[in-house]
Protein backbone atom coordinates (compact mmCIF):
# COMPACT_ATOMS: atom_id res chain seq x y z
CA UNK A 1 0.00 0.00 0.00
CA UNK A 2 2.76 2.63 1.13
CA UNK A 3 4.70 1.88 -2.36
CA UNK A 4 1.59 2.41 -4.55
CA UNK A 5 1.12 5.70 -2.40
CA UNK A 6 5.27 6.63 -3.10
CA UNK A 7 4.50 5.75 -6.90
CA UNK A 8 1.19 7.43 -7.33
CA UNK A 9 2.81 10.55 -5.36
CA UNK A 10 5.33 10.11 -7.89
CA UNK A 11 3.77 10.05 -11.22
CA UNK A 12 1.53 12.97 -10.45
CA UNK A 13 4.75 14.95 -9.51
CA UNK A 14 6.08 14.13 -12.79
CA UNK A 15 2.80 14.96 -14.64
CA UNK A 16 2.44 18.57 -12.61
CA UNK A 17 6.02 19.07 -14.21
CA UNK A 18 5.54 17.95 -17.17
CA UNK A 19 2.71 20.57 -17.26
CA UNK A 20 4.37 23.62 -16.13
CA UNK A 21 5.75 25.65 -18.54
CA UNK A 22 9.25 25.65 -19.09
CA UNK A 23 12.11 28.05 -17.45
CA UNK A 24 14.47 29.28 -19.64
CA UNK A 25 17.51 29.22 -16.93
CA UNK A 26 16.79 33.26 -15.94
CA UNK A 27 14.52 33.81 -12.61
CA UNK A 28 11.11 33.51 -13.01
CA UNK A 29 11.47 32.08 -16.22
CA UNK A 30 11.02 33.53 -19.51
CA UNK A 31 7.66 33.74 -21.94
CA UNK A 32 7.60 33.00 -25.46
CA UNK A 33 7.29 35.60 -27.89
CA UNK A 34 3.91 35.79 -29.04
CA UNK A 35 3.51 34.92 -32.85
CA UNK A 36 3.90 38.32 -34.54
CA UNK A 37 0.34 39.27 -36.38
CA UNK A 38 -0.76 41.77 -39.09
CA UNK A 39 -2.82 44.69 -37.86
CA UNK A 40 -6.43 44.42 -38.10
CA UNK A 41 -7.19 47.78 -39.43
CA UNK A 42 -4.96 50.19 -41.24
CA UNK A 43 -3.78 53.35 -40.51
CA UNK A 44 -4.24 55.48 -43.59
CA UNK A 45 -0.53 55.05 -44.50
CA UNK A 46 -0.55 51.75 -44.92
CA UNK A 47 -3.78 51.68 -46.75
CA UNK A 48 -2.76 54.20 -49.43
CA UNK A 49 -0.12 51.62 -50.29
CA UNK A 50 -2.27 48.77 -50.26
CA UNK A 51 -4.21 50.62 -52.78
CA UNK A 52 -1.53 52.11 -54.61
CA UNK A 53 -0.63 47.80 -54.54
CA UNK A 54 -4.42 46.62 -55.35
CA UNK A 55 -4.81 49.62 -58.62
CA UNK A 56 -1.00 47.96 -59.62
CA UNK A 57 -1.73 44.34 -59.37
CA UNK A 58 -5.42 45.06 -60.65
CA UNK A 59 -3.78 46.28 -63.76
CA UNK A 60 -2.18 43.11 -65.08
CA UNK A 61 -5.49 41.07 -63.70
CA UNK A 62 -4.02 39.56 -60.19
CA UNK A 63 -6.14 40.31 -56.99
CA UNK A 64 -4.82 41.52 -53.63
CA UNK A 65 -6.29 39.87 -50.41
CA UNK A 66 -5.29 38.97 -47.07
CA UNK A 67 -3.80 35.67 -46.99
CA UNK A 68 -6.02 32.21 -46.18
CA UNK A 69 -3.56 31.04 -43.71
CA UNK A 70 -0.59 33.07 -41.50
CA UNK A 71 2.42 34.31 -42.76
CA UNK A 72 6.11 36.00 -41.73
CA UNK A 73 8.50 35.98 -43.61
CA UNK A 74 12.10 36.20 -42.67
CA UNK A 75 12.93 39.20 -41.35
CA UNK A 76 15.59 41.08 -39.17
CA UNK A 77 15.37 41.45 -35.70
CA UNK A 78 14.59 45.50 -36.13
CA UNK A 79 11.65 44.58 -38.11
CA UNK A 80 9.94 42.13 -36.38
CA UNK A 81 7.54 44.05 -33.98
CA UNK A 82 6.96 47.27 -36.99
CA UNK A 83 3.08 47.29 -37.55
CA UNK A 84 2.63 45.42 -40.64
CA UNK A 85 -0.35 44.31 -43.43
CA UNK A 86 0.46 40.90 -44.72
CA UNK A 87 -1.37 40.08 -48.18
CA UNK A 88 -1.36 37.75 -50.83
CA UNK A 89 -1.49 38.15 -54.87
CA UNK A 90 -3.53 35.46 -56.55
CA UNK A 91 -0.90 33.61 -57.86
CA UNK A 92 -2.58 30.48 -58.21
CA UNK A 93 -0.01 29.61 -55.18
CA UNK A 94 -2.11 29.45 -51.86
CA UNK A 95 2.25 29.09 -50.71
CA UNK A 96 3.00 32.21 -52.52
CA UNK A 97 2.86 35.51 -53.50
CA UNK A 98 2.74 37.30 -49.98
CA UNK A 99 3.36 40.62 -50.04
CA UNK A 100 4.01 42.50 -46.64
CA UNK A 101 3.78 46.46 -46.45
CA UNK A 102 5.88 47.70 -42.97
CA UNK A 103 4.55 50.67 -41.26
CA UNK A 104 7.13 53.34 -40.00
CA UNK A 105 6.83 56.52 -37.93
CA UNK A 106 8.59 58.21 -40.52
CA UNK A 107 9.68 58.50 -44.48
CA UNK A 108 13.54 58.99 -42.49
CA UNK A 109 12.47 55.72 -39.89
CA UNK A 110 11.20 53.73 -42.73
CA UNK A 111 14.61 54.79 -44.98
CA UNK A 112 16.70 52.61 -42.75
CA UNK A 113 14.12 50.25 -41.55
CA UNK A 114 14.41 49.61 -45.55
CA UNK A 115 18.22 49.47 -45.51
CA UNK A 116 18.28 47.19 -42.56
CA UNK A 117 16.09 44.89 -44.35
CA UNK A 118 18.47 45.08 -47.44
CA UNK A 119 21.35 44.40 -45.55
CA UNK A 120 19.75 41.16 -43.85
CA UNK A 121 18.38 40.00 -47.75
CA UNK A 122 22.11 40.21 -48.38
CA UNK A 123 23.69 38.35 -45.90
CA UNK A 124 24.07 34.87 -46.06
CA UNK A 125 21.84 34.40 -42.96
CA UNK A 126 19.34 36.05 -44.58
CA UNK A 127 19.21 34.21 -48.01
CA UNK A 128 19.25 30.82 -46.19
CA UNK A 129 15.20 31.31 -45.24
CA UNK A 130 14.74 31.31 -48.86
CA UNK A 131 14.91 29.12 -51.93
CA UNK A 132 18.22 29.83 -53.86
CA UNK A 133 15.89 31.33 -56.38
CA UNK A 134 14.65 33.70 -54.51
CA UNK A 135 14.17 37.19 -56.03
CA UNK A 136 13.37 39.98 -53.45
CA UNK A 137 11.57 43.57 -53.98
CA UNK A 138 11.60 46.10 -51.12
CA UNK A 139 10.31 49.45 -51.76
CA UNK A 140 9.20 52.69 -49.82
CA UNK A 141 6.53 54.44 -49.94
CA UNK A 142 6.29 57.81 -48.24
CA UNK A 143 6.25 55.98 -44.35
CA UNK A 144 5.31 52.34 -45.60
CA UNK A 145 7.89 49.62 -46.82
CA UNK A 146 6.79 47.02 -49.33
CA UNK A 147 8.51 43.31 -49.27
CA UNK A 148 7.94 39.99 -51.48
CA UNK A 149 9.81 37.55 -52.92
CA UNK A 150 9.38 34.87 -55.88
CA UNK A 151 11.22 31.77 -56.88
CA UNK A 152 10.73 30.56 -60.31
CA UNK A 153 11.66 26.91 -59.47
CA UNK A 154 8.89 26.97 -56.58
CA UNK A 155 5.69 28.60 -58.44
CA UNK A 156 2.90 26.92 -59.66
CA UNK A 157 2.47 29.40 -62.61
CA UNK A 158 5.58 31.08 -63.13
CA UNK A 159 4.13 33.92 -65.77
CA UNK A 160 1.35 34.57 -63.41
CA UNK A 161 3.50 34.89 -60.10
CA UNK A 162 5.95 36.90 -62.02
CA UNK A 163 3.92 39.63 -63.66
CA UNK A 164 2.68 40.24 -59.88
CA UNK A 165 6.55 39.78 -58.68
CA UNK A 166 7.42 42.54 -61.21
CA UNK A 167 4.12 44.58 -61.05
CA UNK A 168 4.77 45.05 -57.03
CA UNK A 169 8.90 45.56 -58.06
CA UNK A 170 7.54 48.55 -59.85
CA UNK A 171 5.57 50.06 -56.75
CA UNK A 172 7.44 52.94 -54.78
CA UNK A 173 11.21 53.65 -54.18
CA UNK A 174 13.32 50.57 -54.68
CA UNK A 175 15.80 49.34 -51.92
CA UNK A 176 18.31 47.94 -53.68
CA UNK A 177 19.55 44.19 -52.93
CA UNK A 178 22.31 42.37 -53.97
CA UNK A 179 22.56 38.51 -53.46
Amino acid sequence: MAARLILGALLCGLLVGACAPASSGQAGGQRPTPRRTPQSSLSPQMAGTVSLLRSTLGASGIRLDPPIVPYQPAEPAAIAETPRAVLQADVGDPSAGYVIVYESVDAATAARRGAEFAAYLESGFGQTNYPLDAQFSLSQVGSTLVFTWWSSERSADRERARAAFDAIARVGETIEIVK
